[in-house]
């Protein structure tokens, strides 16, 4: 019976160990800071959410005559918005993105980033060790509010996400290739769910 009460009480330490993955820190972070109601919309290069689709395209060509946004695209053949990491990272790098819109209104941002010099035979250039990288640039650009938590995910690998307010972001492997990094605004998520 001691043996049995033994192994409840290490079960039972477990379980509250678990409690306390990353997941649960993600949910009990996005139940506060929605509570808050506390508004997050910025994205980067000037551009946030709710701004028109209008506004978006007036913004991007705007950057792209100041030579700093150009035509990019995913890898896949869908059209994207280029930003060129020249030195933010070890080695040269391209980050796409382009918004999801709902009502004209961006309320989603969708980014890739790869190196420029990724071949199947460079090692070195693999979205396994861009990915750390991109995380310790994101920290940078984002170090105002809360911390990225860190989720193991048994389908997505590791993911790191930060929730301010409205606004999640989460960064994670795509591929070989590429990092995938979503801003998406929460309350408009919880709005579509509904």
């Amino acid at each position: 019976m001691k043996a049995i009460g033994i192994v409840f009480i290490f079960l039972t330490m477990l379980i509250g160990c678990s409690e306390d993955s990353g997941m649960n820190k993600y949910n009990k972070l996005v139940q506060k800071e929605l509570v808050a109601n506390k508004k997050v919309d910025t994205i980067f290069f000037g551009i946030h959410f709710g701004m028109t689709q209008k506004d978006f395209f007036t913004h991007c060509w705007e950057m792209n005559k100041k030579g700093l946004l150009t035509d990019g695209n995913d890898g896949l053949g869908n059209m994207y918005v280029l930003y060129k990491l020249k030195n933010e990272l070890k080695y040269p790098a391209a980050m796409n993105f382009y918004p999801d819109f709902i009502d004209s209104v961006i309320w989603k941002m969708r980014v890739m980033i790869q190196y420029d010099g990724w071949a199947p035979w460079n090692k070195q250039l693999y979205a396994d060790k861009l990915l750390p990288e991109v995380l310790t640039m994101y920290k940078k650009w984002y170090s105002a509010g809360n911390s990225f938590i860190e989720i193991n995910d048994p389908e997505k690998g590791t993911i790191y996400v930060k929730v301010d307010g409205n606004r999640r972001i989460t960064i994670g492997k795509h591929n070989d290739m590429q990092v995938k990094i979503d801003f998406t605004d929460l309350s408009v998520e919880k709005a579509i769910k509904k």
